[in-house]
């Protein structure tokens, strides 16, 4: 295709040249008249194999023709043929053509190239943040490590601590298991003020690598089933710590408080307790189960049973100073009596049936 510029250039010229049968314009503005002697006929016309001849003819009434050997032909009707507007000045004699085509190319094109720009850009944006989002892993992976170094054991219990990261906030899952009896010691043993000071540096370790981003987290026992400890800082506002354990600073009286919430914990609702001995060194705790709840006490297994009975006693030992914890839970439906015995340095509670 013709470049526009150049195209207008020569036809422009070679219009003000030749225009229509023998008007020739020259220079110095002189304009004058020559017959001349034109052949009609022997110019034809053809568009992809197709003769357009007579339709150019009769739209622009203005033939093809030959003086002096040389051919003639109307310049709208070739110009539009090859898809170009023509504009006719009058007073110059002039003939302008336009290659409106290109022109509307050149602007598709230019519009194009800048999707295909804008497109780039989003491309190179979405492979920053693709690295961004791999760079956050790896430092929330080592991060990870880091926090278990540290605290995979803390105060001789031992701790498996998993981040998760979403938007704006970091997940904190911290596990424990107090299936042994010394990892339950050693946990009772850790103080309020150990708790939270592990969560404090934990979370301020986070924050430190980990800027402008939430923390929320818990310590879970995989024994129990429970959280024992949660946490949360918001993007902005104070870290607060809330204890699940639920017998912070009891008294004597909230042992039936104890045993009552375990027992309904099971859906063994208004279990009677009677704590039959309380010496210096042993507790001994007599609990009957309402004929109407017998069978879901019955329907325990014998791991649930002796889960329940050792949270209870877990609980006991860890704000009382007994050695020694024994449990007789009555059913009267088959006149059956659990015992269970457990003391402080067994690594076991024992559940033994008596009848």
């Amino acid at each position: 295709m013709f470049k526009a510029a150049r195209f207008k250039k020569v036809l422009v010229i070679s219009m003000v040249l030749v225009l229509t049968l023998g008007t020739i314009a020259v220079a110095a503005n002189e304009v004058y008249q020559k017959q001349l002697t034109a052949t009609f006929g022997r110019i034809k016309f053809k568009v992809d194999g197709k003769d357009v001849t007579k339709e150019i003819e009769d739209m622009y009434d203005a033939p093809a023709f030959v003086v002096d050997g040389r051919s003639y032909v109307p310049v709208r009707a070739i110009a539009e043929l090859m898809g170009l507007e023509v504009k006719w000045d009058g007073e110059t004699h002039t003939a302008e053509i336009i290659d409106v085509k290109s022109k509307a190319y050149e602007e598709a094109i230019k519009k194009k190239d800048q999707e295909i720009a804008e497109l780039k850009k989003e491309i190179e944006k979405l492979k920053g943040k693709e690295k961004e989002k791999e760079t956050k892993e790896t430092d929330l992976k080592a991060l990870e490590k880091k926090l278990n170094n540290k605290y995979g054991t803390y105060k001789n219990v031992y701790f498996d601590i998993t981040l998760k990261e979403s938007k704006n906030r970091i997940d904190v899952e911290i596990l424990m298991d107090l299936k042994n009896s010394s990892q339950r010691n050693y946990w009772g043993k850790m103080t309020y003020k150990d708790r939270k000071s592990m969560i404090e540096d934990i979370v301020d370790t986070i924050l430190s690598e980990f800027k402008d981003i939430a923390v929320y987290g818990s310590i879970y026992d995989l024994y129990y089933k429970r959280n024992f400890l949660t946490f949360s800082k918001p993007r902005v506002g104070k870290l607060t710590i809330s204890h699940s354990d639920r017998y912070w600073g009891i008294y004597d009286d909230d042992i039936y408080d104890i045993v009552y919430d375990e027992f309904e914990y099971e859906g063994i609702m208004d279990a009677y307790v009677d704590i039959r001995d309380s010496s210096s060194n042993t507790i001994y705790i007599k609990v009957d189960i309402p004929s109407r709840y017998e069978d879901r006490w019955l329907n325990l297994t014998h791991s649930d049973k002796r889960r329940l009975l050792d949270y209870i006693s877990y609980e006991i030992f860890r704000y009382y100073d007994y050695d020694r914890v024994l449990i007789d839970v009555y059913v009267d439906y088959d006149d059956s009596l659990w015992e269970y015995t457990i003391n402080y340095k067994q690594n076991t509670g024992e559940l033994i049936r008596i009848y």
